[in-house]
C-alpha cells in the first residue's frame, strides 16, 4: 500500500482494486445501480432527498491528518458544498466517496474486492490468534500510513488491537456493504445512540 487515492472506490484503474468492473455507456444502469443509491451526485429521488451520511461518532474518530476525512462533508455550507447538485438535499456528514458519472448517468465502476479488505482481514485474524500482535499491527500500519502520514505503528495488544483494526475497517470500508455483515459475524448490536442518524 504505497499510495492512496480518494478515487480508490470509484475507479477500476486504481491499482488497489483486485477485482471489479467498469460499466460502459451502452450498459446504462439507470435507477438500479449501486451509484443510484449511494453516490452523492446522481439525480434519483433517493439521493436527492436522502444523501448517505457517516455516523458522526465514527467520523469524529478519524484523525484530522487522515485523508479519508475528505470523503464526507461535515457542514452543509462552505466551500466544498458546490460539488453537490443544487437540487439535492444537503445533510451534515454526507458522503462524497461515491460519484456517479453525472446527475443523469448512474454508472460507476463496481469494486468487488480491493487490497485494503485483504489487509484488514489478515490483520484481524492475526490479532485474534494470540502471539501475532506485532504482525497484525504491521499490517494495519501498512494500510493506514498512506492514508494518514501521522499514523504511528500501534503498540496495542489483544482486544485493544482488534478493536483498533475493527475501527479502521469501519472507516476504510464505509458504504461498501461490510458493516451489517460484520455486526452479524461479531454478534454486535447496532448502536446509534448520540449519533446524527435517527
Amino acid at each position: 500500500m504505497s499510495s492512496f487515492s480518494l478515487q480508490a472506490n470509484i475507479d477500476y484503474t486504481i491499482k488497489e482494486w483486485m477485482w471489479g468492473c467498469s460499466v460502459i455507456a451502452d450498459q446504462q444502469t439507470y435507477f438500479y445501480s449501486f451509484f443510484a443509491y449511494m453516490s452523492y451526485n446522481f439525480s434519483s429521488t433517493n439521493i436527492r432527498g436522502n444523501p448517505k451520511a457517516i455516523n458522526r461518532l465514527l467520523y469524529n474518530q478519524i484523525p484530522a491528518t487522515d485523508i479519508r476525512r475528505n470523503l464526507w462533508i461535515v457542514s452543509t455550507t462552505g466551500p466544498t458544498i458546490p460539488i453537490i447538485p443544487s437540487t439535492h438535499t444537503r445533510k451534515a456528514y454526507m458522503n462524497v466517496k461515491f460519484k456517479a458519472v453525472s446527475e443523469s448517468d448512474s454508472r460507476g465502476d463496481h469494486c468487488w474486492m480491493r487490497a485494503a479488505e485483504m489487509y484488514l482481514i489478515e490483520a484481524e485474524a492475526l490479532s485474534r490468534m494470540g502471539g501475532q500482535d506485532a504482525a497484525a499491527a504491521a499490517l494495519l500500519f501498512a494500510l493506514v500510513s498512506p492514508r494518514n502520514p501521522s499514523y504511528v505503528l500501534s503498540t496495542s495488544t489483544g482486544a485493544a488491537l482488534t478493536n483498533q483494526i475493527l475501527l479502521y475497517r469501519r472507516i476504510e470500508l464505509w458504504g461498501e456493504g461490510f458493516r451489517f455483515l460484520d455486526l452479524k459475524r461479531l454478534n454486535m448490536a447496532v448502536d446509534r445512540t448520540g449519533s446524527n442518524h435517527t
